[in-house]
């Protein structure tokens, strides 16, 4: 549906500008009777097509099911409420793929139907609640769970981008100071100390070594690291027995290993609970909360918790069998399986790890941030004391 630019005039004869979509023409000057408004003059603004690789935000898909979750609860039909969402996106690239679902609504097809043919945009998980309430006969809720869903997946990327930004950018600014005193400062003091046959310790002469390693092989030192970060990466995913060793050495590490683990757990019991409160069954739900853990050795836990529901297990005996979740999580799950009400139990393991990752972020960063400016002040304080060192050393056997 097109958009107009027009100009109207109301009742008093002011004159209004503005922006409306609408079929054609006549429907643009029907939609301004509506609202008093006699049209003076239009113009139908290009259409914008989405870029090439165009990609979809997440709070663009926030947005949408917000827009969805109200004009369900006002009992909109679903093929109305595409409409509206279609024609007050601002992203490009959504406009179009709702599009194609209007289409595909109005030729018969389901919600969940049309969204399976942008399973990159939406996911399984997406498609699966909206199935679930296409079938209990609640949209509403389905939306909701999503946009909670997506809100809090974006806060924890947000906590997680917090918790790396610091110690990758002290981390780059350690190395150009380092890169320079290396290369620009470190020499012209040791070419002076050469002249003048000072007696060199051993600290300055493998200063003098380390500062000669960066001016003939600086292209080296800077980009073997990179080299290799990226061949670890595209190792790990490709081979899925190193992406396995790899897991299971972070979780062991002694500051990032624990916020991973949490991170992890974090996911798997907002998405599970997610699902489940949306009415879909434990298996299901276990399988779809596996789906977003990133850490394989915790993936593969999951999976034998799946396993052991299926035989008829308990949850709460299959989750102490993983050996993971840690036991005032699995006496919550217990709490719900006794009482039926598990819904209340999903609320407080899902308030507990909310309240984990925090911490395990905070402690992140108020642990690598010490670490790091000690590093930084022992870098300075050999190149000081290589440096200086020889030159006190010389004054003070000068005889005046």
């Amino acid at each position: 549906m097109p958009a107009y630019t027009y100009k109207a005039l109301n009742e008093m004869g002011r004159i209004f500008r503005g922006q409306i979509v609408a079929e054609n023409d006549l429907d643009l000057e029907s939609r301004l009777k509506e609202i008093d408004l006699d049209l003076i003059d239009y113009r139908e603004q290009k259409e914008k097509k989405a870029g090439f690789g165009a990609r979809i935000k997440q709070r663009d898909l926030i947005l949408m099911c917000l827009h969805l979750e109200q004009l369900s609860r006002a009992g909109v039909p679903i093929y109305e409420a595409l409409q509206d969402v279609r024609d007050s996106t601002e992203s490009l690239k959504l406009r179009d793929v709702v599009t194609d679902m209007c289409e595909r609504v109005k030729t018969g097809e389901k919600l969940s139907q049309a969204m399976a043919h942008y399973d990159r945009v939406f996911g399984n998980v997406f498609v699966g609640l909206v199935e679930a309430g296409e079938q209990n006969g609640n949209l509403t809720e389905s939306f909701i769970h999503m946009s909670n869903h997506m809100k809090w997946t974006s806060e924890l990327t947000r906590r997680v981008k917090k918790a790396v930004r610091y110690p990758i950018g002290l981390a780059v600014i350690m190395s150009g100071v380092i890169t320079v005193l290396m290369i620009a400062v470190v020499p012209k003091l040791v070419d002076f100390m050469t002249s003048q046959g000072f007696d060199l310790p051993i600290h300055t002469r493998a200063l003098i070594a380390t500062s000669g390693a960066f001016v003939d092989y600086w292209y080296a030192i800077l980009g073997v690291p990179v080299v290799i970060y990226v061949f670890l990466k595209i190792l790990y995913r490709v081979s899925m027995g190193f992406a396995y060793k790899v897991d299971t050495l972070a979780m062991k590490l002694p500051i990032l290993g624990g916020a991973i683990r949490k991170i992890n757990l974090a996911r798997f019991t907002h998405f599970f609970s997610v699902m489940f409160k949306s009415g879909i069954d434990i298996i299901d739900s276990l399988e779809a909360g596996r789906g977003v853990v990133n850490n394989l050795v915790i993936k593969e836990s999951i999976g034998i918790v799946i396993r052991s529901v299926t035989e008829g297990n308990s949850l709460t005996a299959s989750l102490r069998i993983s050996n993971q979740f840690p036991n005032l999580v699995i006496r919550m799950f217990k709490v719900g399986e006794d009482s039926g009400n598990m819904n209340d139990a999903l609320e407080n393991i899902t308030y507990f790890y909310n309240r984990e990752v925090d911490d395990a972020v905070d402690g992140v960063v108020g642990s690598i941030q010490p670490i790091m400016t000690a590093l930084m002040g022992a870098i300075i304080f050999w190149i000081i004391a290589a440096v200086f060192g020889p030159l006190y050393q010389s004054f003070q056997n000068l005889n005046f």
